[in-house]
């Protein structure tokens, strides 16, 4: 019996999921995902994801690997997963990897992207896509901010303050950038990993940077040695793209 591990690349509308991972009487990614390759193969087939997205984010293009030994090519895979998988959930291409190929350790780069609408009026049906900021926002203090983000830190400052801090908490943020387009504010944030919502929390404390709410030496100093309070700001909606 041949085992193959198939790498599939899918895209996902988070608006009704409590996050990927799996959860008791929750409707996740992982849950939909694995029962539609389970009603494919017939197996109990246990997915490895290039990553974990919290409730509500969205995926442009994201990489899970499983083992299986249903005789289908790996190529196909993803058309007969079509039948199974929700509205919400998008199998784009599946290919055979090697064996020893792991969807979480062979990852080398995530990018996590946030649409913000500065109209002080937003369509309603845009509302799980985009935040709305009707504020004034200082551009410098934003890219300055995002300057700060680069490379390698100690972000405690900039996760959930019920979880424990005894997780390592460095990490490298490898760029960050906005784009202003039309009155639509894009800020991109790429790394190898983060903390869980650090994204979200870095996004919220730019734009409390950028509107006056903190000042320059505030957000330099969530960095500091020295600093014990964490950022409470925080940013709903946002799209991991890759």
């Amino acid at each position: 019996m041949s085992i193959q591990n198939i790498l599939l690349k899918i895209q996902y509308d988070g608006s009704l999921f409590e996050g990927f991972q799996i959860q008791k009487d929750k409707r996740t990614v992982q849950k939909e995902l694995e029962e539609a390759i389970r009603k494919v193969t017939g197996e109990k087939n246990r997915i490895i994801a290039s990553g974990r997205t919290d409730s509500g984010v969205h995926a442009n293009e994201m990489y899970v690997n499983f083992l299986t030994a249903k005789d289908i090519r790996a190529d196909k895979f993803h058309f007969h997963l079509k039948k199974y998988l929700p509205a919400d959930i998008l199998a784009l291409s599946s290919k055979k990897v090697d064996k020893n190929f792991h969807a979480r350790f062979s990852v080398k780069t995530k990018t996590y992207k946030y649409v913000i609408s500065l109209e002080k009026i937003l369509h309603p049906i845009y509302r799980n896509y985009m935040e709305q900021i009707t504020y004034k926002l200082d551009f410098d203090k934003l890219k300055q901010g995002m300057e700060i983000l680069k490379g390698e830190h100690d972000f405690r400052a900039f996760m959930l303050s019920e979880k424990n801090d005894i997780i390592n908490t460095i990490r490298k943020i490898d760029d960050c950038y906005y784009i202003l387009d039309n009155n639509i504010l894009f800020l991109y944030f790429k790394a190898e990993s983060f903390l869980h919502n650090q994204v979200r929390i870095m996004a919220g404390s730019l734009i409390e940077l950028s509107r006056g709410k903190i000042s320059l030496d505030d957000f330099k100093f969530y960095f500091d040695k020295n600093n014990k309070k964490k950022s409470k700001s925080y940013l709903k909606s946002w799209w991991a793209l890759s």
